[in-house]
């Protein structure tokens, strides 16, 4: 197939999942036309060496081909300049794909923000080619629950981003969902059953060591302390609920805890764990991804976080993946699928998103466990990995999915 890729996100921004899509279905022997923007993301600046130009085209592997179109660079908590970051890329990579990227066989939207959608929506009246929604994040809810926009203005916003979402389903011949939960909300609001894929991420796992012994690394060299170690590695945002877990550790000094990234709620983070004499919470720059896996084979478990609500709750981060991957105990501070599949898999422990006492109560089991039984939780969730989420059933999975949807055609008909 030829597969015109659109998504906001891709490396050098922390974009694993994107990448290892376009990546892996070109390794299958797909073309694929990756349609981006320049890199901002997560701190709202522009990478090095990427200034905002009206075209700008790369290689990243065999059979991917980038094209970047021009977009305003903003990852704050204003909504005006992230509204604006959303639908200048939506206007910017609309003009790229129809002049650079052609007619594809079919259009897969990493649709996170759905407005993602619009350049694919856009060249069904030039380019006649079917839609494939991959549903990273459910909108309206994202921007609802993200306390962007609230009172009067909230609901106006709501009202019309339900319209749009409504729209561009309408347009698309497959949805594919990452949870369990998504299928369910998404046919509730419309969408034929039928024509909904469980597409759930999978990432590259060639960067981590889950093999490597942890006693086996300089723990010095990478800034880690000796002794018991959490690590979160990833987005330090508002919708990951880390507050809890620094005013848990914070009672808890024999363990440690480590915040390894960037995003818009480390500063106060950062002051928190200060204000609280947490000197056992770590916080450590975002590193380039091929030397996370250090970082993670170097530590006892991993946490994955998220705040609690019904949105999050049928959400699943590609941090629950790259947790499962790095072959670690994971220390699961979410609910819903994402804690169902770390607590199913036998791979960890789980605590009620914003409770200390339950989040106190899963540091001290860990605390407890003998390096027999966290071998046996990272060994579970290395499997648990291996059979739902590696690179060796995940493209295959996808690519079964938009063949699916080239059957239907544009908008879904056949």
């Amino acid at each position: 197939m030829h597969i015109g890729f659109v998504t906001q996100w891709f490396p050098p921004e922390p974009a694993i999942v994107p990448f290892s899509i376009a990546s892996d279905l070109a390794a299958l022997g797909h073309r694929v036309d990756v349609v981006t923007g320049f890199p901002n993301y997560p701190t709202g600046r522009l990478a090095p060496g990427y200034p905002v130009r009206p075209y700008r085209r790369e290689s990243p592997a065999p059979g991917v081909t980038v094209h970047r179109a021009p977009l305003y660079p903003s990852h704050g908590r204003a909504a005006v300049p992230r509204a604006l970051n959303y639908l200048s890329f939506a206007a910017g990579a609309s003009v790229v794909a129809r002049a650079a990227v052609g007619r594809p066989d079919v259009w897969l939207v990493y649709s996170s923000p759905a407005t993602a959608a619009i350049p694919a929506v856009r060249m069904l009246r030039v380019r006649r080619a079917p839609i494939f929604l991959l549903i990273q994040d459910l909108w309206p809810d994202s921007v609802t629950d993200s306390g962007f926009v609230g009172g009067r203005a909230g609901e106006i916003a709501e009202r019309s981003l339900s319209s749009f979402c409504q729209w561009t389903y309408r347009h698309a011949a497959g949805v594919g969902v990452i949870s369990p939960g998504m299928r369910e909300v998404l046919e509730t609001r419309g969408v034929p059953a039928d024509r909904i894929h469980y597409t759930p991420n999978w990432i590259d796992d060639s960067h981590l060591l889950p093999e490597l012994d942890r006693d086996a690394l300089d723990r010095k060299a990478l800034g880690l302390p000796e002794g018991p170690t959490w690590m979160y590695a990833g987005n330090l945002g508002e919708l990951q609920g880390l507050q809890t877990l620094v005013e848990a550790f914070a009672q808890r000094p024999r363990a440690h805890l480590v915040l390894l990234g960037d995003g818009v709620a480390r500063e106060d983070l950062v002051a928190q764990a200060e204000r609280l004499g947490a000197t056992n919470v770590i916080f450590l720059p975002r590193v380039p991804t091929e030397e996370v896996g250090a970082y993670l084979a170097a530590s006892d478990a991993q946490v994955v976080s998220l705040q609690d609500s019904p949105l999050l709750r049928v959400t699943m981060p590609s941090k629950v993946q790259a947790a499962m991957a790095a072959g670690r105990p994971i220390l699961s501070h979410a609910a819903g699928d994402a804690a169902e599949v770390v607590t199913g898999a036998g791979a960890g422990w789980s605590a009620a998103p914003g409770d200390v006492a339950s989040v106190l109560a899963a540091i001290d089991a860990g605390l407890a466990a003998t390096s027999e039984e966290l071998r046996t939780r990272g060994r579970a969730a290395r499997d648990s990995f291996e059979t739902h989420y590696s690179p060796a059933v995940g493209p295959q999975r996808l690519a079964a999915a938009l063949e699916a949807a080239m059957t239907l055609g544009p908008a879904g008909r056949r």
